[in-house]
C-alpha cells in the first residue's frame, strides 16, 4: 500500500495496493520497479532504507508526489524469498502498523524528532 509518511498510516495516499506479491527488478541507480500483481502497472521507487524486525527484512521505497507539501510517499514491504526467487510483499493491517511505528521509531533515533528541532 502506498502511504503518505503525513498521513493516517491506515489511508492509501493515492488509493492502490500491490496485492500479495510484487517481483523485484532492481537496477544500478538505487531504484526498483514493480509490477501490480491485479493491474499489470509498473511503477518506479526509489530504495531508501531497509531495516529488520523479529527476524524479517523490510524495505522502504519512495515515490515521487504531486503534492506540493510533500516530496515523496514511502511504502515499506517485506522482503520475502518464494520458491528461491527475492519477492517484496505488502505487509497489512496490524501488522503494518507496528512495522510503520517502529520504522518511526528507528528514524527519530536516528535523526531526531524534527517537530521539537522547529521548537
Amino acid at each position: 500500500m502506498f502511504e503518505d509518511k503525513d498521513q493516517n498510516q491506515n489511508e492509501s495516499a493515492d488509493e492502490k495496493e500491490f496485492d500479495a506479491v510484487s517481483e523485484m527488478d532492481v537496477d544500478l541507480e538505487n531504484t526498483i520497479s514493480l509490477t501490480d500483481e491485479e493491474t499489470g502497472e509498473e511503477i518506479e521507487f526509489i530504495v531508501d532504507d531497509t531495516f529488520e524486525m523479529n527476524g524479517k527484512e523490510y524495505i522502504v521505497l519512495l515515490k515521487p508526489t504531486d503534492d506540493p507539501d510533500a516530496d515523496y510517499e514511502y511504502v515499506i514491504m517485506e522482503n520475502v524469498v518464494i520458491d528461491g526467487e527475492e519477492m517484496l510483499q505488502t505487509v497489512t493491517g496490524k501488522e503494518a502498523d507496528v512495522i510503520y511505528d517502529y520504522y518511526d521509531k528507528l528514524c527519530d533515533e536516528l535523526y531526531g524528532d524534527d517537530e521539537e528541532s522547529d521548537k
